[in-house]
């Protein structure tokens, strides 16, 4: 123990220090890697895993630390700013879960997670800038105004930042961690901030213009414009400014050279751009036969071999960002999970939400080899519901389950949906600073526990404390100017003098 000789002294530069930023104490957590199964409902992840394993509980964010609920409604449903703080009713649980049946097969509580939903924009917002907002912002408040997003706040802290996504990597949800748009539908100039603005150290998404859905070569290319709406891919004059020399970024396309930086037999100095040979999915979108119309096709093996999977996709960027020794954020999005939702397609939800578990565990497997759980904080979530995957029998028997038949066996599902929910979302969380989500706990949802035995007690958060963790976890305190320590001494000593006259 260090022994004071002048405890008034002390005590006094203790108390202003604690009024001040910590003098040269680093962050907690260097590394944040947020992986987002986006649509995904309660149902997704059980079928993924019965396909998979035959049985729920052998993922490997089954065994993380916190497990908890997470409610998703966006400050409103319009489409543009509506220049006032009025938010929607708070999620209710009662509501939500209500079994009076309501005909055709629906229950109130089916009627109930149907309505005020978030689209990706909104919620891709509110995980990267912990503010609710209107649909289709990216990173713009209700009144029109730019919002300051997470990754902005690790690149000026000297760290990594970068965005990895199953569909093109202007979309809502990498969008939001790396530009800032009044619409999403902006694509190019997404794109455009997304590439030339810095932010982002690596990208890597779907969307060249140059091949089809299923990786063939188009007769010409398919380009964003370059302002408004309109495409959903990369506008012409970024995507040229990405072939030369002078490049911004690094580009990637050849399904090798992702697998190279994976597996570490490549690195690359600089920014780097991963586009595979393929258009708005790296699977999903695909022409052929489905996943399971014939004979199961191999967990992890995809129809379209010249395509990188998105495990070996976060693989390489974790390898990429994890050279900065400052540290990094990533967000790493299955995102056509949600799009196989929109279309009820058990088979390719399956399939893609197979692959994100495999992404999660490349991204596990690469924090055990590379840095540790004391440094590194991993978050599992999804960013809404998307169209009811529930039981076969569940147009009769409220919330009935997903059936299981067996690993290989494509489960009985009956979809009630063809669009979003605000069901009360499933997330996970281990590592450093995970235990700081338990700070936030708004409520506690008996059914996430009786139900679908998510956690002990049902207890929930709102998806804006995802980013208050992150930042309170993360953001390293500011550093005070030389000799700040001996003015703190010098109020203190003055501070010690005056009780002393006045005592």
């Amino acid at each position: 123990m260090v022994k004071h000789t002048k405890p008034a002294l002390w005590a006094a530069v203790s108390v202003i220090a604690l009024s001040l930023p910590t003098v040269g104490q680093a962050a907690t957590v260097k590394n944040v890697i947020m992986m987002i199964s986006d649509g995904a409902s309660w149902g997704t992840w059980d079928m993924a895993s019965y396909w998979e394993h035959g049985a729920k509980g052998q993922q490997i964010y089954d065994n993380f630390d916190v497990k908890l609920g997470m409610v998703t409604t966006p400050l409103n449903t319009s489409s543009r700013p509506t220049h006032d703080n009025t938010p929607l009713p708070a999620y209710d649980w009662r509501k939500a879960w209500d079994t009076t049946p309501t005909g055709n097969g629906s229950f109130a509580g089916y009627d109930y997670i149907k309505q005020d939903v978030t689209d990706s924009a909104a919620a891709a917002t509110a995980l990267a800038t912990g503010e609710k907002t209107y649909n289709n912002a990216i990173d713009y408040d209700n009144f029109g105004e730019p919002l300051r997003f997470i990754s902005q706040d690790f690149k000026a802290m000297g760290r990594s930042t970068g965005v990895v996504s199953s569909v093109p990597l202007s979309h809502a949800t990498p969008a939001g961690f790396g530009a800032q748009n009044i619409s999403r539908n902006n694509y190019g100039e997404i794109a455009r901030q997304m590439v030339e603005e810095g932010t982002l150290d690596l990208i890597m998404g779907a969307g060249n213009p140059n091949y089809d859905d299923s990786g063939r070569l188009l007769d010409a290319p398919r380009y964003a414009n370059e302002t408004g709406t309109g495409g959903a891919y990369i506008p012409q004059s970024v995507w040229e400014s990405l072939q030369g020399e002078d490049a911004p970024m690094k580009l990637l396309q050849e399904r090798a050279d992702f697998e190279a930086l994976a597996n570490g037999s490549l690195t690359v100095d600089g920014r780097l751009i991963g586009v595979p040979k393929v258009g708005s999915t790296l699977q999903q979108g695909r022409s052929g036969d489905v996943f399971g119309a014939d004979a199961a096709n191999p967990s992890g093996i995809a129809y379209n071999q010249d395509v990188p999977t998105l495990a070996t996709m976060t693989k390489g960027a974790l390898n990429h960002l994890g050279k900065n020794e400052e540290g990094f954020f990533v967000m790493v999005e299955g995102g056509a999970v949600d799009w196989a939702a929109h279309a009820n397609q058990t088979d390719r939800i399956i399939e893609e939400q197979v692959d994100f578990n495999h992404s999660v565990q490349a991204a596990y497997d690469w924090v055990e080899a590379w840095s540790n759980w004391e440094e590194t904080m991993l978050l599992v979530l999804t960013d809404h519901g998307n169209s009811m995957p529930m039981g076969p029998n569940s147009d009769l028997i409220p919330f009935q389950l997903i059936e299981n038949n067996g690993q290989g066996v494509l489960p009985s599902v009956q979809w009630h949906h063809g669009g979003h929910t605000n069901e009360n979302t499933l997330m996970w969380a281990h590592g450093a600073g995970s235990d700081l989500l338990l700070d936030h706990v708004i409520g506690n949802d008996p059914w996430l526990a009786a139900l679908l035995r998510h956690n002990a007690d049902g207890a929930y958060i709102d998806n804006t404390a995802l980013h208050a963790a992150i930042v309170t976890a993360t953001v390293a305190p500011v550093p005070l100017p030389a000799g700040a320590w001996l003015m703190l001494a010098g109020m203190g000593a003055l501070a010690a003098l005056r009780r002393r006259k006045t005592a």
